[in-house]
């Protein structure tokens, strides 16, 4: 549209970004971070995450060309498997990662009245909106939100009940989309052969499992979400034992 006049902070903020650019592609180009890529990606990991702009891919690897990344609000599953298929299927990344994370807006909304939202906000929620109902089931023949977190280890800072509900809730929906994901008939072929991994995770700045923020903890392994069971996995032999210490997990269903 012509005669839009773009002033003000959107101006600012896009004259902040290109200089950072113009900094980043010399460094770049001197250093030959790209040569090895040019041609072709050649990723580790096909990797599902929430769009929130505090969950960083780098968290895991931040080598350019290594992470396979597909964001959305509520790291869904749904919106994105042409996406997903393309990174195990033809770039075939050995690991799938769902990654969750604390804090999660898209988790929090899902749990309140949000009929005021723009449409699509509604429906991209409405994919969480039967989980949260599943996990208030699940506290109900638990005794509720209290009991259940007398009875299960603490959170490493205290949290209020709705926070660790939140939490409870961001770990079933992480868990959620690894079942979609094993009812792909591909998916679950790869799986099955051996030549795919699909990882549920939650990358955690809220202390909930640590105080380290950024932190990133296993807590579902091919639709495993038992913790003592994903810790004597046959996978997690050998070197994989460095792995142990990162599956921890609230929700036991």
């Amino acid at each position: 549209m012509t005669g839009t006049t773009t002033a003000g902070k959107g101006l600012a903020t896009l004259t902040e970004k290109l200089t950072y650019n113009k900094k980043y592609s010399a460094e770049s180009t001197k250093t030959g971070k790209y040569d090895r890529i040019v041609d072709a990606q050649h990723p580790d990991i096909t990797l599902v995450t929430c769009s929130d702009s505090r969950v960083l891919e780098r968290a895991l690897d931040d080598e350019i060309g290594k992470v396979f990344s597909i964001k959305n609000i509520g790291n869904r599953v749904e919106p994105n498997l042409g996406s997903i298929e393309y990174g195990v299927g033809h770039l075939h990344t050995p690991i799938l990662m769902i990654l969750g994370h604390t804090g999660c807006g898209a988790i929090h909304a899902s749990t309140q009245d949000v009929s005021g939202e723009h449409y699509r906000i509604i429906r991209s929620l409405e994919f969480i909106k039967p989980t949260v109902a599943e996990v208030q089931k699940l506290l109900i023949k638990k005794g509720g939100i209290a009991v259940y977190m007398a009875d299960h280890p603490p959170t490493v800072k205290p949290v209020s009940e709705e926070a660790y509900f939140e939490t409870l809730l961001t770990e079933a929906n992480v868990d959620e989309q690894v079942d979609t994901l094993l009812n792909d008939e591909k998916i679950r072929e790869l799986v099955y052969t051996g030549k795919l991994m699909v990882v549920g995770a939650i990358y955690d700045f809220k202390d909930i499992y640590s105080s380290e923020k950024g932190a990133v903890f296993v807590i579902n392994i091919n639709g495993e979400t038992d913790v003592e069971k994903l810790k004597k996995l046959p996978a997690l032999g050998g070197d994989g034992r460095a792995i142990l210490n990162k599956i921890k997990r609230l929700l036991v269903y």
